[in-house]
């Protein structure tokens, strides 16, 4: 188990929405709120050590949600490079663990995180959501079966 407070979350939010044929689909109401704020606002009690949002420039207002925003200058070049700008902030702020996160999973909930960092069973841990097959990010909770190391 690692324990939030030793743990930089990393949230990616610098798509480009091609396949949805618009500007940024995080700033798109979904439940009375944009969709990108959902996974915000279900970490906000979550004690996280620090809080980084990787972003293209999309207008949501991650800043009064305590996150430090990374500019990913270029998002075209896929979700790696958000990952990459993100773990390297971390790593040079002296993070003991990351956890990434992606800002278009609008019904992951806290519950789930706290599953993953209790998976977490040595200080090496590689843990990842999971369909029941293979890792992967899950669309909704109620999708959530099982946490693999």
């Amino acid at each position: 188990m690692i324990a939030a407070e030793n743990v930089f979350l990393i949230l990616l939010a610098a798509g480009s929405s091609e396949r949805f044929g618009i500007p940024n689909k995080l700033e798109v109401p979904f439940l009375n709120k944009p969709l990108g704020m959902h996974v915000v606002t279900a970490f906000e009690n979550i004690p996280f050590k620090r809080r980084l949002v990787v972003t293209d420039g999309c207008k949501l207002d991650f800043l009064s949600h305590h996150f430090e925003v990374v500019h990913n200058d270029d998002p075209s070049s896929g979700m790696s490079q958000s990952v990459k700008l993100g773990v390297q902030c971390a790593k040079d702020e002296g993070a003991e663990a990351v956890l990434i996160a992606l800002a278009d999973m609008p019904r992951v909930t806290a519950a789930h995180i706290y599953r993953m960092l209790d998976a977490a069973d040595s200080a090496d841990a590689v843990v990842a959501s999971s369909d029941g097959e293979k890792p992967s990010p899950l669309p909704c909770s109620d999708a959530i079966g099982s946490i693999s190391c």
